[in-house]
């Protein structure tokens, strides 16, 4: 199964858990932190979102991958890395929000409790809303999904951009630090956005922005090296499958980046032109070179 696939397998999961009914807790009428008006329009919609955070990183990944650094394998990696970013974050976000069952801070609007009903100084349950078209969604207030996803998203194509430049490679170039930023600075005013249509308290902009930052950081390197290696801007080689014994690899660093392979079998030099034909076992922390296994994919 490919890793698309097990992508698409997980994708499958959350939309499902996003289908479940929320827990109803309980509430308070007279609790002030749910009793915001409800937002007809949002500042960013969940279609803007999409387009912002899913959409832009791989046009940026896609044109730095292939256009600048022409490599289908680098776009391959990144593609998986940003795509799983994404599904571990929407997973984790509905099952939260599923799970946890807090009031919006617009609850009560969209509610609109019955004005026969009155429960004094004691809590509420749903039973009293007359409104139950937004109630479903009125439960789902912990985690934030824009907040998450958009730091998931806009995460993992700001530590792409930082292997690419190589941000801590200690020369100090300002500019570097204003391109990784870049993508950070719209996730979070996509999660203050939150805040202001009355969507979410802070608790939950910050957690989501929390669990979608995290979870991109573990995709990112799942495909990459840190980004205080010298080669952080190269992903690391295609899942190995079979070790051919007979074959060896001497390889050396060069400028501390580039690696010359040379092939040998039976002592005798093969140039390694079969792309399936991969190193094993080589450090990205050598900086001297040595010798590794081959293998067939």
């Amino acid at each position: 199964m490919s890793e698309f696939s097990k992508i698409q397998i997980l994708k499958a999961y959350a939309l499902d858990v996003d289908q479940l009914e929320p827990y109803h807790r309980l509430f308070s009428l007279e609790d002030k932190t749910i009793q915001f008006p409800f937002a007809e329009k949002e500042r960013v919609p969940m279609w803007l979102c999409a387009i912002i955070v899913v959409v832009v990183p791989f046009v940026i990944i896609t044109f730095v991958a292939l256009a600048i650094k022409k490599s289908m394998h680098d776009w391959h990696h990144a593609s998986l890395g940003l795509l799983m970013g994404l599904t571990l974050t929407l997973m984790v976000t509905e099952v939260f929000k599923n799970t946890v069952g807090r009031p919006r801070p617009d609850f009560i609007d969209r509610c609109q409790p019955s004005a026969a009903f009155d429960p004094g100084l004691g809590l509420s349950n749903s039973t009293i809303c007359t409104r139950t078209d937004l109630l479903k969604d009125g439960f789902k207030s912990f985690l934030s999904g824009h907040s998450s996803t958009s730091f998931a998203g806009m995460g993992f194509l700001s530590l792409y951009l930082a292997g690419k430049l190589h941000v801590f490679d200690q020369k100090g170039y300002t500019y570097k630090g204003f391109v990784v930023a870049a993508p950070l600075v719209v996730a979070i005013l996509i999660a203050i956005s939150r805040t202001e249509d009355y969507r979410h308290h802070w608790h939950d902009v910050f957690a989501g922005s929390l669990v979608g930052f995290l979870l991109s950081y573990f995709a990112y390197h799942q495909y990459y090296p840190d980004l205080h290696s010298k080669i952080s801007d190269k992903p690391f080689t295609i899942r190995l499958k079979k070790v051919v014994p007979e074959y060896k690899a001497e390889f050396s660093f060069m400028d501390g980046s580039e690696v010359e392979i040379t092939v040998v079998k039976n002592d005798e030099q093969l140039l390694l032109k079969d792309s399936r034909a991969l190193l094993a076992d080589s450090s990205s922390n050598n900086t001297e070179g040595g010798s590794a296994d081959i293998v067939v994919l």
